[in-house]
């Protein structure tokens, strides 16, 4: 039996999940939304203030505030993205030509 070797450190992705790089999830817009979501309310849940009241209106600000974080994560990595693709596409040619 054939098996390769665990490496980590190496190749994390292609050890956690091995067909990430021919698998269209693995760069999907869906997967970072469900990401940046988890990750705001699990900040959320630990820096949220006001508890006080019935649970239903408590829960609605709660969820307000982990969507618009969640939309603060996308946009930000979306506008990151973007600003680096500007920048490799149209100022480091100028900064450093190819002959």
């Amino acid at each position: 039996m054939n098996t390769p070797a665990y490496t980590p450190f190496i190749d994390p992705i292609s050890t956690l999940w091995p067909g990430a790089y021919s698998s269209p999830w693995f760069v999907n817009v869906y997967c970072l939304i469900v990401v940046a979501f988890f990750t705001s309310i699990a900040y959320k849940a630990l820096r949220f203030q006001d508890f006080s009241g019935p649970i239903g209106p408590v829960m609605a600000s709660f969820l307000r505030h982990t969507v618009v974080m969640t939309a603060q994560i996308v946009f930000g990595i979306w506008g990151l993205g973007l600003l680096v693709f500007l920048i490799v596409r149209y100022i480091v040619p100028f900064i450093a030509p190819m002959a």
